[in-house]
C-alpha cells in the first residue's frame, strides 16, 4: 500500500494516492509527533505531553491507545504503527516522506556537476515545501525543533540554488526574488551578500553599497551587532568594483571532434551502413573486420561515412585514434592513446595518470554520462583495444581491424561486422560516381572489367578513377590492358592479394611529374610519418612552398590522404609501395641524404625548443638558428603536433642503425616530457637513447641520456633504477673529471634518496653536491643545493641546520638578483619553522615569500605559498584567514589546472570553514572539491573526502 506523507508545510498524509482526512485535531498532533520521531519508538509519556500540553489528564494512556487505534484506521494499516516497550514507533519507508525526498534531492544536485542541472535539481528540491513546516503544531516542542531545522534546510537549498544561478549569470532574474526574501529573513547574511551580488552584476552598484548599510542598521537595531567578516567583505568588493565579483566565465566540458574528413565520394555499402545501424542499436561496442586480411577494402571509409552520417547522435563529441595495426613499426600503446583521449576531454598533459590502468579509470568516468563515439581504427589486437573501452553503452566504440577480433566478441560483447570487397554493382556505382555516368555507359563491359582488376577494392578503385579522370579520351579497354600487364606487378610475391592494387598503384605513379614521384618515394622511406610541406622540403632538398604543392599533388591523385589540414598519411598500403620504390630506383646514397636532411631538419628544431623548455640544461646538441621559436608555447605546440612522427624517426632510427638521431631525439624530447607529465612514453624512448649511445660508446653523451633517462623513471615511480642509473653517470663523470656534471648527478642522488624515504642518505649526497659546486663558484646551483640540502635537514629534525643552510641560500639568492630562487628558498624556510612548530616565524617567511614568487610568475609555488601559510595560521588558531589561503591557493591550483591538489586546498577550505561553525561555506567548499575530483580522481583524495563528508554530515 503506497503511502505519502507531507512534512514540508501542512501536515498531509494520502494513501494509494487519496488524501486522507484527519479530521480530529489529536489525530492530527499525534500523527506529527511520530513523523517527527519516524522508524524511532516515541514513550507514550512523550506523546501525552504532546496531545495534552504537559498536562495530561488521568485516563491519559488509554485515551491514547484509542487515538492511535484510530490512526492505524486512517492510515488503512494496522503495521504501519508499532508499539512496544519504548513506545510507539510509526514506520516510514525510504521515500515516502517528502522530507526523505527532499533530502535526495539535494545529494543528487550535489553529485551534478552541470551546474544548469544542478539548479534544476535544487529548484524541483524547493518545489516540495508548501510553506513552514508542520505550522499548526508550533505549541508541540517536539514538532516545533524539527519546524525550525526543515525552515533552516529550506533557506539553506535556497541559498544554494541562487549561488548557482549567480554562478549561471542569472543575476537579473534574481533582484526580484532575492529583495523579497530578504525582506521575509531581514537577519539573513547570506541573501544579502547574494542581492548585493546580483545588483552589482546588473550595474546597479550604488543599490548594492545600499543595501549594506540597510542590513548594518537592521542588525544594530535587531542584535546590537556589526554585519559579518563575509559580508563586509562583499561590501568593500563592491565598493571598489573588484574583478572577483564578475560573471566566471566558466569553462564548458570540451566536446572533441576528431573525426577526420568523410571520404570523398563514397558510393555502394547500403547494406553495411543498415547492418552497421542495427549492430549499434544492439551493443555499445562494434567491430568491423576485414575477411582474411583484405586490405583496401574499406573499413575506414565505412567507419567514417556512418560517423559523419550519425554525428547528431554523438552531441558530446567523437573521439578517434589511428592505432597502427597494420603499420610496419609497433602499434600505437593504449597508454599513449589514452592520453590523447584525455587530454581531448580537457585532462592537463602533467595530470594524465602514467599507469594504464589509472589512465583508463579517469577515461571511464570522464565519459560515463555523456553521448560520444569512440573510433578505434586500425587495431591491432583485442588487449590493444580493452583499455580504451568506456565503462558505460552512452558512449559507442567502434573498432577497424585487419583481424576478426574474437576476443573482444566473446568477453566484451562487441558485434562484428565482415567487410568484403564490393558487390560487382557497387564497383560499377563507386566508378560511375568517380567517373561519370556517360563514361561507364559507353564502355560497360570494359568498365566491369576494370572493377575486377581492382579487386572490387574501394582504394584501388578510387585510384584508377584518378588517373582516368586526367586522361578524359581514353578508352577504359586502353586502361584496362595497361592495369593487367604493367611491369609492376612485378612487385607482387606469391599468395599476394594485393596484387591488383599494386598494379594500379604503379600505373598512377607513372602518371606522375619526377619531382612528386621522388616526394612519393621518399616520404616511404619512413613508415608510419605523417607528411607536411616541411618534411617533403627536407627530403627533397626544396623550399616548404614548393614542398606543401607537390603534396597536394599526391594527394588529388589519391596516393595520399589528409586527415587535418597541412598534414597528409598514406594507406599503409601505398606506404609500403612508396617504400618499395624508393629501394627499387633510387641508389643507397640518394636515399640516406634524403634521411640525412631531415633528421637534421627534425633535431633542428628540437635543439630549439630544448633551449625554451630547459634553459638551464647545458646545451650538447646545436640549435638550427633558422628554425627558432619564439616562445615555449609556441614549441610545445609544435612538439603536440609532431610527436607521433617524432616517435616514428626515433623507431626508424633504431631499426636502420642511426645511432646518433636514436639518442639526439629523445633526449631533445626531455623538456616536452616534463612539460606535458607523458614519462611512460619517456621512458621508452630514453631506453633507446641509452642503448645507442652505448653502441656508439658516445661518453660525452652517455651522462646526459642516462640521466633523462632516470628522471623518467622516477616520474614513473622506479626510483631504485633510476638511481642505478645515477651511480653508473657517478661513476663515469668522476673518470672523466667532470666536477659540474658530478655536482649535478649528486644532486638528483639526493632527490632520488629522498623519493625512496631515505633522507640521510640524501643529505650525504646533497652535501657532495655542494662541495663540488662551492668549488666551481655556481652559484646558481649552489642555492638550489642549499635549499635542498636545508630542506632534508629539516625533515631529519635538524632545523638549525636546516635553518642555517636556507639562509645562505636565500642570501646567494638576494646577492644574484635570483628572484625565482629567493621565493623558493622563503618557502622552504617557513616549512621548515612550520615543521619545528615555529609557526609564528613560519608565518613571516611565508608572507615575506609572496612577493618574489609573485614576481617569477609561478604560480604553482604562489599556490604553495598560501596553502602552507593557512596551514600554520590555522595551527595559530586564526581560522578565518586560514581560509582565506586555504581559498586563494585553491583558485590558484584550478587556475592552473593541477587539479589533484585543488581539490586538497578545497577540502583544506571545508575543514576550516566546518571547525568555525561556517557549514554554509564548509559546504560549497566541500562540493567543489567533489566536483573537481570527479574530473580528477586519486585514492588520497578519495579519502579525505569520505572524512570530511562524515564531519559535516
Amino acid at each position: 500500500m503506497k503511502t505519502e506523507f507531507g512534512v514540508l508545510g501542512p501536515l498531509r498524509v494520502a494513501v494509494e494516492g487519496k488524501d486522507v482526512d484527519l479530521d480530529q485535531p489529536m489525530l492530527r498532533r499525534l500523527l506529527a509527533v511520530l513523523l517527527c520521531d519516524a522508524n524511532s519508538p516515541v514513550s507514550a509519556e512523550a506523546l501525552a505531553e504532546a496531545l495534552w500540553e504537559a498536562s495530561p489528564p488521568a485516563s491519559a494512556r488509554k485515551t491514547l491507545q484509542l487515538y492511535v487505534h484510530r490512526l492505524r484506521k486512517k492510515l488503512g494499516d494496522p503495521a504501519r504503527i508499532v508499539h512496544g516497550p519504548a513506545g510507539y514507533r510509526l514506520v516510514v519507508q525510504p521515500g515516502e516522506c517528502d522530507a526523505d525526498e527532499m533530502r535526495q534531492l539535494v545529494a543528487d544536485a550535489h553529485a551534478t556537476v552541470d551546474p544548469g542541472r544542478r539548479a534544476g535539481v535544487l529548484r524541483k528540491a524547493l518545489a516540495l515545501w508548501h510553506g513552514v513546516p508542520l505550522a499548526e503544531f508550533a505549541d508541540v516542542p517536539a514538532v516545533l525543533a524539527v519546524s525550525e531545522a526543515l525552515t533552516d534546510r529550506w533557506l539553506a537549498v535556497l541559498a544554494e540554488r541562487v549561488d548557482v544561478d549567480l554562478e549561471l549569470g542569472r543575476h537579473d532574474d534574481l533582484v526580484a526574488e532575492l529583495t523579497e526574501v530578504v525582506a521575509r529573513h531581514p537577519l539573513h547574511e547570506r541573501f544579502r551578500a547574494q542581492l548585493m551580488l546580483a545588483l552589482y552584476r546588473c550595474g546597479r552598484q550604488a543599490d548594492a553599497l545600499a543595501t549594506y548599510h540597510q542590513t548594518r542598521e537592521v542588525l544594530r537595531d535587531e542584535l546590537g551587532v556589526d554585519p559579518s567578516d563575509a559580508l563586509h567583505t562583499r561590501y568593500q568588493e563592491v565598493l571598489r568594483a573588484d574583478p572577483a565579483l564578475d560573471l566566471p566565465v566558466r569553462p564548458r566540458r570540451p566536446r572533441p571532434a576528431q573525426l577526420p574528413a568523410p571520404p570523398r565520394d563514397f558510393s555502394g555499402r547500403t547494406e553495411e551502413l543498415s547492418e552497421l545501424d542495427d549492430a549499434v542499436a544492439g551493443a555499445a561496442l562494434v567491430t568491423i573486420s576485414a575477411i582474411a586480411g583484405a586490405a583496401g577494402v574499406g573499413k575506414t571509409a565505412l567507419a567514417l561515412q556512418w560517423a559523419h552520417l550519425r554525428r547528431a547522435d554523438f552531441p558530446d563529441g567523437q573521439l578517434y585514434a589511428d592505432l597502427r595495426g597494420a603499420a610496419t613499426t609497433e602499434p600505437v600503446d593504449a597508454a599513449h592513446a589514452l592520453g590523447e583521449f584525455l587530454r581531448a576531454l580537457g585532462v592537463r598533459a602533467e595530470h594524465v595518470p602514467q599507469d594504464l590502468d589509472s589512465a583508463a579509470a579517469l577515461y571511464r568516468s570522464l565519459v560515463a554520462d555523456r553521448r560520444m563515439l569512440v573510433l578505434l581504427d586500425n587495431a591491432h589486437n583485442a588487449d590493444q583495444v580493452r583499455p580504451l573501452l568506456p565503462g558505460t553503452s552512452t558512449t559507442v566504440t567502434l573498432v577497424t581491424s585487419r583481424s576478426r577480433l574474437g576476443g573482444l566478441v566473446a568477453i566484451n560483447g562487441a558485434r562484428r561486422l565482415l567487410l568484403t570487397p564490393l558487390h560487382p554493382y557497387e564497383s560499377l556505382e563507386l566508378l560511375m560516381a568517380l567517373l561519370g555516368g556517360r563514361r561507364i555507359a559507353a564502355e560497360p563491359d570494359a568498365a566491369a572489367a576494370l572493377a575486377e582488376a581492382c579487386g572490387h577494392l574501394p582504394l584501388a578503385l578510387r585510384i584508377a578513377a584518378a588517373n582516368l579522370l586526367d586522361q578524359p579520351r581514353r578508352r577504359l579497354t586502353d586502361f584496362v590492358s595497361d592495369v593487367t600487364r604493367n611491369r609492376l606487378s612485378a612487385l607482387a610475391v606469391d599468395d599476394d592479394d594485393q596484387a591488383a592494387v599494386r598494379s594500379v598503384f604503379g600505373l598512377s605513379y607513372e602518371r606522375l611529374e619526377p619531382a612528386a614521384r621522388r616526394v612519393f618515394r621518399r616520404l616511404g622511406l619512413v613508415p608510419d610519418l605523417d607528411a607536411t610541406p616541411e618534411i617533403a622540403a627536407a627530403l627533397d632538398a626544396i623550399d616548404a612552398g614548393r614542398g606543401g604543392r607537390l603534396l597536394e599533388v599526391l594527394y588529388d591523385a589519391h596516393l595520399l590522404d589528409s586527415r587535418t589540414p597541412g598534414r597528409y598519411v598514406f594507406h599503409d598500403l601505398i606506404g609500403l609501395y612508396a617504400n618499395e620504390r624508393a629501394r627499387t630506383e633510387e641508389d643507397p646514397q640518394s636515399r640516406e641524404a634524403a634521411l640525412d636532411r631531415l633528421y637534421a631538419w627534425y633535431v633542428g628544431k628540437l635543439a630549439a625548443a630544448d633551449r625554451l623548455l630547459l634553459p638551464y640544461r647545458p646545451a650538447i646538441v646545436e640549435a638550427d638558428p633558422a628554425a627558432p621559436f619564439d616562445k615555449a608555447l609556441e614549441a610545445l605546440a609544435w612538439l603536440d603536433g609532431e610527436r607521433s612522427n617524432l616517435v616514428a624517426l626515433v623507431h626508424h632510427a633504431v631499426s636502420t642503425g642511426r645511432h646518433v638521431e636514436a639518442w639526439r631525439i629523445p633526449f631533445l624530447l626531455g623538456g616536452y616530457f616534463e612539460h606535458r607529465g607523458t614519462w611512460s612514453l619517456g621512458a621508452s624512448l630514453h631506453r633507446y637513447a641509452v642503448d645507442a649511445v652505448m653502441k656508439l660508446d658516445a661518453t660525452h653523451a652517455e651522462v646526459p641520456v642516462r640521466v633523462q633517462f632516470s628522471i623518467s623513471l622516477v616520474h614513473l615511480g622506479r626510483v631504485d633504477e633510476a638511481v642505478r642509473e645515477q651511480q653508473r653517470c657517478l661513476a663515469i663523470a668522476k673518470e672523466t673529471g667532470n666536477t659540474q656534471r658530478e655536482a649535478g648527478i649528486h644532486n638528483n642522488l639526493g632527490w632520488m634518496y629522498n623519493e625512496l624515504g631515505d633522507t640521510v642518505r640524501a643529505v650525504a649526497s646533497y652535501e657532495a653536491a655542494l662541495e663540488l659546486f662551492t668549488a666551481a663558484d655556481d652559484r646558481g646551483y649552489l642555492a638550489i643545493t642549499l635549499q635542498n640540502l636545508g630542506d632534508a635537514k629539516s625533515l631529519l629534525g635538524d632545523f638549525a641546520g636546516g635553518v642555517a643552510d636556507l639562509e645562505r641560500s636565500l642570501a646567494i639568492a638576494r646577492e644574484d638578483d635570483l628572484v625565482g630562487q629567493q621565493g623558493d628558498s622563503l618557502v622552504s624556510l617557513g616549512q621548515v619553522h612550520a615543521r619545528a612548530d615555529r609557526h609564528h616565524d613560519a608565518v613571516r617567511y611565508f608572507r615575506s615569500a609572496l612577493a618574489p614568487v609573485e614576481e617569477a610568475d609561478n604560480k604553482m609555488t604562489l599556490a604553495l605559498t598560501h596553502r602552507e601559510l593557512g596551514q600554520s595560521l590555522r595551527v595559530l588558531g586564526d581560522a578565518a584567514a586560514a581560509a582565506d589561503e586555504f581559498a586563494v591557493a585553491a583558485r590558484l591550483y584550478r587556475d592552473t589546472d593541477d587539479l589533484h591538489l585543488a581539490v586538497a586546498a578545497y577540502l583544506d577550505v571545508a575543514g576550516v570553514r566546518a571547525e568555525t561553525g561556517d557549514l554554509d561555506a564548509a559546504g560549497r567548499a566541500f562540493d567543489t572539491a567533489r566536483q573537481l575530483h570527479l574530473r580528477a580522481p586519486d585514492p588520497v583524495n578519495s579519502r579525505r573526502l569520505d572524512e570530511t563528508a562524515e564531519r559535516l554530515a
